[in-house]
């Protein structure tokens, strides 16, 4: 799986932050859904973004596989839970379209 960031307005710590934060333990719930073939095909885009005036940090995961595309977006002043919220989004709707997956 391919994985690109990418930080608007963000300081560099807390790039570094959520870089650290941004573990095998993270990504190994996401990965263990796209097993079965679908992991090397995967691509992730993290879209990182600080709105000063609001004081919030925006968190964009777009996950794109097998000509679809995964959105999930959350905002908090923290970038750690705009994350955390973010992929657990994220893994739901993966979880949905495994579901419709099968069904068929």
């Amino acid at each position: 799986m391919d994985i690109s960031f990418y930080f608007q307005k963000v300081d560099k710590s807390e790039e570094k932050r959520l870089r650290d934060y941004l573990s095998e333990e993270k990504l190994s719930r996401l990965t263990r859904l796209l097993q079965h073939g679908n992991l090397e095909l995967a691509d992730l885009r993290i879209l990182v973004e600080h709105f000063p005036h609001h004081n919030e940090i925006s968190v964009k995961l777009t996950l794109n596989i097998k000509k679809r595309e995964l959105v999930a977006e959350k905002r908090s002043r923290n970038i750690i839970e705009s994350f955390d919220l973010a992929l657990d989004n994220l893994i739901s709707q993966l979880r949905k379209l495994e579901n419709v997956m099968h069904d068929k």
